[in-house]
């Protein structure tokens, strides 16, 4: 796409369990720029009690658009993966009007209190009967509502509401628009794990695995019955475990602990095969923090025999001067951890390309 002169996009705010990111584009004729970026961690005291996580989230969204050059107050959030109930469902052939009801089979929540989006990514067979594959996203009103007025308190204008899978793919979709084939997205988050599967940048598999990077640093600061945090600064910093000359036993703890993970992964893939036969996956993307532990990539991808590679969200985009100065980020490195922030700026853009819209604010869809 080329667009005439210069326009500016929403912010990308990613609400992550453990860190709250945030990312602004603006486009260029055929150029891609960020704008401005900015992270901050959320205190361990917060993470566990709503009211206290959204106190502090209202504040720091209002310093950190302060202290970077964000352009405008607009913005597409996503919400923690805990808030959002993301489901692979199948389906018979039905009138959008029973679809509905047959979902709501499905749903954690009850109907009336639920903001419901749903989208039909392929068509299997089961015996001669045709059925619908499905993703289902949906988040209970009570939550949407209290992140809404978040928002509105941090001086944010909500103008869309999306998930982290469909963020990341729409990141990715540029890098990786020419690989012919099925690619695996693998973001690496504190609490959870997002799970991407996208033939021809178009979704076709969506979970949420409950596995994340903080059991792993628990079970790994276990195995080698050193303190949690020592762990996980070992695991991010492999220099580190050379000097306290702990490598070898840290990368065999981890390749152990990793067991639960790729079992998961590997049943996702399974499923996928099942369902898309004639889609074979060419290759695994890791971004997320946690994909900042490049060994522990390296291993997932062995185990899968897959060739694999950390995810730039930044790649062939240009960086406005003086971008992450002010917020700790260190640009000159991939950030995988802000692919979700960055595929929400951008997918604004496809949105309004194809007409396509993220799950609307306070609207069922």
């Amino acid at each position: 796409m080329k667009f005439a002169g210069r326009k500016t996009l929403p912010i990308g705010v990613d609400l992550g369990s453990s860190a709250v990111k945030m990312a602004q584009l603006r486009l260029s004729g055929s150029d891609i720029e960020l704008l401005a970026a900015g992270s901050v961690e959320v205190p361990h005291t917060c993470r566990e009690d709503l009211g206290q996580r959204l106190e502090f989230l209202a504040g720091a969204l209002r310093r950190l658009r302060k202290a970077n050059a964000f352009r405008g107050r607009e913005c597409v959030l996503s919400l923690p993966a805990e808030a959002i109930f993301l489901h692979q469902i199948r389906l018979p052939k039905l009138p959008d009007d029973r679809i509905d009801k047959a979902l709501a089979e499905e749903l954690p929540y009850p109907t009336n209190d639920v903001i419901l989006c749903c989208e039909v990514v392929g068509e299997v067979h089961e015996g001669a009967e045709a059925k619908q594959e499905l993703i289902v996203a949906a988040v209970a009103q009570a939550t949407l509502d209290a992140y809404l007025d978040m928002a509105n308190c941090a001086k944010l204008d909500v103008v869309g509401i999306d998930i982290e899978a469909y963020a990341i793919a729409d990141c990715f979709a540029r890098q990786f628009r020419q690989t012919a084939g099925v690619v695996l997205f693998v973001d690496l988050g504190a609490s959870s794990t997002q799970v991407v599967l996208a033939n021809d940048n178009k979704i076709v598999f969506a979970r949420n695995l409950s596995t994340g990077c903080e059991k792993l640093d628990q079970d790994v600061a276990k195995a080698l019955n050193i303190p949690v945090e020592e762990a996980s600064v070992l695991r991010r910093d492999p220099p580190q475990a050379e000097i306290k000359g702990s490598t070898e036993d840290l990368r065999s703890a981890i390749d152990s602990e990793l067991d639960p993970l790729i079992n998961e992964l590997a049943q996702c893939i399974g499923y996928h095969e099942a369902v898309f036969r004639n889609g074979s996956i060419q290759q695994a993307i890791f971004s997320g923090g946690g994909a900042h532990d490049t060994q522990a990539c390296k291993a997932i991808a062995k185990r899968l025999n897959l060739r694999a590679q950390v995810g730039d969200p930044l790649a062939n985009i240009e960086i406005a001067k003086g971008v992450g100065a002010n917020a700790g980020l260190d640009l000159r490195d991939p950030n995988p951890d802000l692919a979700v922030a960055v595929g929400l700026s951008l997918r604004a853009m496809k949105c309004e390309d194809t007409r396509e819209r993220p799950l609307p604010v306070g609207a069922r869809n």
